[in-house]
């Protein structure tokens, strides 16, 4: 997490705002195209999972084969979707100054490789979740964080158009660490091995399963970078830049706790599956009550210091940075308290139930932030429209667990989500009253962010853990001291 703070100051000075913003438009607008991947990306988890519990090599050997092959004829389709109307959106429609369009033409080409690879990447990926072989990710990051620093040194030094010279290394780098996943998996499991076989039966039911997640990565994906689309079109890069540094945060934020969310999805299709319901209802529950926990943890301190701490960061602040980090962060908040219950939903089947239902509710999320940004309200509004649409989706995971699995929503809603809301916000009293009264610095930093952590993990230890999260705990921590 410091690492990627660092370097992220670092690339945004070496690049400027504008370009930062550049590189943050034109990669997440190609991103927007791996709208496909999404079809099938979530089957490919679950069915190997589940083929990997009936002990038949051959079956789980169809099922990644025939998974490669769908992911590669989807990767082609993006590239050329990409390479025609991408192409012509980039250099028609884009709010880009016309002497970085060459610049942004490069990292077009660079996303669009990387996409490619990425795209066909996932069935690796889900064979190492469904196999719970997660030391893997303890590896990569030390990977991530030597490669971090080579791009850092090279970026500086290396002369030459900075954005291209960024675009280039990250491609490079992310080259790297799919080869290295693909290695692992081709030595480490049998079905992982090279094989354009289809199993005809197997795709027909893959696509019948996950052929209703397009629905809901459409909005998704549609929402994520039709604001930063948006964005551009109403103001410029430098306002993309902010949401860029905004995304950032988050995203270094949440690989906190994304551990225990990826852990938890193939021990609930197992649970599920055999029939476990007690196991399945407490995993939910465990897993969300961890994650808001962690979460929180981080959370309370930043909403207190994170204009010093973008100061002391960056230096230069872009505008509106602050403001979009603050609603990011609490809409974090608010997508894991009921993220496990989308988990949920998909280990027991119900796909045409969440997509005809919870995922169509993002489709009012573009028309509100355009109305907002079209009156003339300036772009943390745009920002606070995400939190409807999220609001009223958790609402709705919760009304279809109850009425297809039998889960105790108004338990799960009471005990979890308003609690630890309350709660957290008990926590922040006496950090606030602190930061109120002391003059703006180091010290005041360091007292608010102290108070802050202290306050929260002694409101949430005593009153928001139940006593299975709290015995994983002291394990842990006896198990270090042996």
């Amino acid at each position: 997490m410091t690492l990627s703070f660092i370097s992220t100051r670092i690339v945004l000075e070496k690049l400027g705002e504008s370009d930062y913003g550049v590189n943050n438009v034109v990669g997440g607008f190609v991103a927007m195209f791996t709208v496909l991947n999404g079809i099938l990306q979530t089957g490919t988890r679950r069915f190997l999972s589940l083929n990997l519990g009936k002990n038949d090599p051959k079956l789980l050997k169809n099922t990644f084969s025939t998974s490669f092959v769908i992911h590669l004829v989807i990767g082609i389709v993006v590239v050329l979707l990409l390479e025609t109307i991408g192409l012509w959106f980039l250099n028609n429609h884009l709010n880009i100054e016309l002497d970085r369009m060459t610049a942004a033409n490069w990292v077009f080409q660079f996303s669009v490789w990387t996409v490619f690879l990425s795209i066909t990447q996932t069935p690796f990926v889900a064979a190492i979740t469904s196999q719970e072989h997660f030391n893997i990710y303890a590896y990569m990051s030390i990977y991530d964080a030597v490669a971090k620093i080579l791009v850092l040194f090279v970026l500086v030094y290396l002369p030459g158009d900075k954005l291209i010279i960024y675009g280039a290394l990250q491609m490079f780098v992310g080259m790297i660490s799919i080869a290295i996943y693909r290695i692992y998996c081709i030595q480490k499991f049998e079905e992982c091995s090279f094989s354009l076989h289809v199993d005809k039966g197997l795709l027909k039911e893959m696509t019948s399963f996950s052929g209703w997640s397009v629905i809901g990565n459409l909005f998704v994906v549609g929402n994520n970078q039709g604001l930063s689309i948006l964005l551009n079109v109403f103001f410029n890069t430098v306002v993309n830049a902010s949401r860029g540094l905004a995304a950032t945060v988050t995203f270094t934020i949440s690989q906190f706790v994304n551990g225990f969310i990826i852990a938890g999805e193939p021990q609930l299709v197992k649970f599920y599956g055999a029939g476990e319901k007690e196991k399945f209802e407490k995993l939910v529950f465990n897993i969300t009550q961890y994650t808001l926990f962690l979460l929180s943890l981080i959370a309370v301190p930043v909403f207190m210091e994170i204009d010093y701490v973008l100061e002391l960061w960056l230096g230069e602040v872009p505008p509106y940075t602050s403001g979009f980090i603050k609603i990011t962060i609490l809409s974090s908040l608010i997508m894991n308290s009921y993220i496990m219950l989308d988990k949920a939903i998909v280990a027991a089947g119900y796909m045409k139930q969440l997509a005809l239902i919870a995922n169509t509710i993002p489709i009012i999320q573009l028309p509100l932030i355009y109305c907002v940004l079209k009156l003339g309200y300036e772009p943390t509004a745009a920002y606070w429209m995400t939190l409807v649409p999220q609001f009223i989706g958790m609402l709705a995971d919760m009304w279809i667990v109850e009425k297809y699995i039998n889960f105790p929503s108004a338990r799960f809603f009471i005990q979890i989500i308003c609690k630890n809301f309350i709660l957290i916000l008990v926590a922040c009293i006496i950090p606030y009253l602190v930061h109120c009264s002391i003059t703006p610095g180091l010290s005041r930093f360091l007292v608010v962010c102290s108070l802050s952590v202290i306050s929260t993990m002694a409101i949430m230890w005593a009153f928001a853990l139940n006593d299975d999260v709290k015995n994983i705990v002291y394990r842990k921590i006896l198990r270090r001291k042996v």
